[in-house]
């Protein structure tokens, strides 16, 4: 069988269309921007601290000075914040060629988002729940449009507990476990979606994408790491943040893709290396967990999309 091998040299003129980036200003969101941009796309960099926003767009700039890159403020904490973001977009463009819903904290200490959830769970998927069935009306009505999500391997290790979703500071907590969680719920996410979608007849593609183990500072509060020589050894799995990018940037722009899939590095416990089609744990799938997921983040957000073709 024909190895599968793809690189960004595979990915077509993308002037004219419109992508959004969560988390733009660092990490994979920025190598994708970056990616996207250097194709002729205008990719809207959707990031909490602007500062640091217009800093990624300047260094982006230096190396492709044609690049269409717009700033907004989103803050994934804040459910207003979201809102306003999203009727901006909605306003300014009369398309979504992409959402890719990148942006994502990992194992940070206990806290709540502005609407009293748990950060982790609160940031990874609610704020990016909230964010897609907002802006689902304008991407449905996009020709071949996409909703990527960047999942993680940790998803292995997850459960889905609706106990743990609101903050309680009287509440044990585990960071991993809660990450694992989020990261998991992704996934249930992405499925759930590509099955309403589907019901409805649109024919939006859903896909889930996850870097590996890769060299960003998503992993700032891992205490192990703090230590050079589990760094150190760390490095001898692990990737660069623009190879980590790949994943996601094929399943944003490969014409191959199908709505459904999962896409990882090729190497070894998916760590890193090439982009291919992975599989995702069974308990992913488990549409009985989908369907808790959902109800949750229906209630929680207020978001939906109607049973019927979006218009």
């Amino acid at each position: 069988m024909k190895k599968d091998i793809w690189t960004i040299e595979q990915i077509g003129n993308l002037d004219g269309k419109v992508f959004i980036v969560t988390g733009a200003n660092s990490g994979i969101g920025f190598e994708a921007t970056k990616v996207f941009a250097s194709k002729g796309a205008l990719v809207i960099m959707g990031c909490r601290n602007q500062v640091k926003a217009q800093e990624a767009k300047n260094e982006i700039l230096k190396e492709f000075p044609e690049a269409k890159l717009v700033l907004m403020q989103l803050d994934l904490t804040d459910f207003a914040s979201i809102e306003s973001f999203s009727n901006l977009v909605m306003k300014q463009y009369a398309t979504i060629d992409v959402l890719l819903n990148n942006a994502g904290i990992m194992t940070v200490p206990y806290g709540s988002t502005k609407d009293n959830l748990e950060m982790q769970i609160g940031v990874n998927h609610f704020g990016h729940f909230y964010l897609t069935m907002k802006l689902l009306p304008l991407i449905d009505r996009t020709k071949d449009s996409r909703i990527v999500s960047i999942a993680s391997i940790a998803h292995k290790f997850g459960n889905l507990n609706p106990n743990t979703f609101y903050y309680d500071e009287h509440r044990k907590y585990r960071t991993a476990r809660a990450y694992a969680q989020s990261k998991l719920a992704n996934l249930l996410f992405t499925y759930s979606l590509q099955s309403h979608l589907e019901e409805i007849g649109s024919n939006v593609k859903v896909l889930a994408a996850h870097p590996g183990i890769s060299r960003t500072n998503l992993g700032e509060h891992v205490k192990t790491l703090s230590f050079k020589p589990i760094r150190a050894f760390l490095n001898l799995f692990n990737q660069s943040q623009q190879e980590g990018s790949l994943p996601g940037i094929r399943a944003c722009t490969d014409s191959a893709v199908q709505s459904g899939q999962y896409y990882g590095p090729s190497g070894f416990y998916e760590m890193k290396g090439n982009p291919i089609l992975r599989k995702s744990t069974k308990r992913s799938h488990s549409l009985l967990l989908q369907n808790i997921l959902w109800e949750e983040s229906v209630k929680i957000t207020n978001q939906n999309i109607t049973l019927k073709k979006l218009v």
